[in-house]
């Protein structure tokens, strides 16, 4: 309609009428442009806002997993102390062979640690962390999933110990199966008390075994001086966890919805 007009007009070379469809017609594109704009940017925004909603989601799930493995390594530490303490000065776990028995064997546990990074490597493979406009919480977000010191020291959480398989293969096969149904609950990951499947002069026979094997106290010096390290890491960690995630999710709260 508006272009018939124009033609009409140029017809009949009414000027000033000619100006102002022209005018008419640059606002109308203009304004279209800007809701173009502006509807593209609204959506944007709920997609950033939808993606720091995840990544808050993802730090509290880690934030559990720090937790669970801080407790899990701690354990494995007061195994491996009290098995320390047997090997190097012949005192036993609450006086039992038996626990003393334990003791080794529950210092092997470990559980290798992994990012909860999700949503981070979708943005990051997708090239849509420029949806993040705060460039200093992008930056923020780099340095705690790239080049943050879990990522540095990956290897270190992720240790399989020489110790671990070495006082499992001298434990006899019948009480690491024991230890195994009984003493160790898969469905939380975790230890549990357990009575003693063997006699105390059993126990110590297997002690002695351990005893006799130099080379293993050496592997879980090692070891526990490896989960001290882990534990150092993951508290660290678990510091800029919450720092960032108290970042988000003030961002989250300020951002109208």
């Amino acid at each position: 309609m508006i272009l018939r007009r124009v033609i009409q007009h140029v017809k009949e070379q009414e000027w000033t009428a000619i100006w102002i469809d022209l005018v008419i017609v640059v606002v109308g594109v203009f304004i279209g442009i800007q809701v173009a704009n502006w509807n593209e940017s609204r959506l944007e925004a709920k997609r950033s806002l939808g993606f720091l909603v995840r990544i808050s989601s993802d730090l509290e799930k880690e934030l559990a997993s720090i937790d669970n493995s801080l407790n899990y390594i701690g354990h494995s530490l007061a195994n491996g102390e009290a098995a320390l303490a047997w090997a190097e000065g012949g005192k036993l776990t609450e006086g039992s062979a038996w626990k003393t028995v334990l003791a080794f064997y529950q210092a092997s546990r470990i559980q290798p640690y992994s990012p909860v990074d999700t949503t981070y490597q979708e943005m990051r493979a997708a090239g849509e962390l420029g949806l993040v406009r705060d460039s200093g919480l992008r930056t923020a977000l780099t340095e705690y999933y790239v080049s943050s010191t879990l990522a540095r020291a990956d290897y270190i959480l992720k240790l399989n110990p020489q110790y671990r398989g070495h006082v499992r293969g001298l434990t006899p096969f019948g009480i690491t199966r024991y230890i195994s149904s009984e003493c160790f609950d898969l469905a939380v990951v975790s230890t549990k008390p357990c009575a003693a499947p063997v006699d105390e002069a059993t126990s110590r026979e297997v002690l002695r075994r351990y005893t006799d094997d130099p080379s293993l106290q050496i592997e879980l010096i090692f070891w526990m001086d490896s989960a001290y390290l882990q534990l150092g890491i993951l508290r660290k960690f678990r510091a800029d966890c919450v720092k960032l995630k108290q970042r988000i999710d003030a961002q989250i709260v300020g951002v109208p919805q």
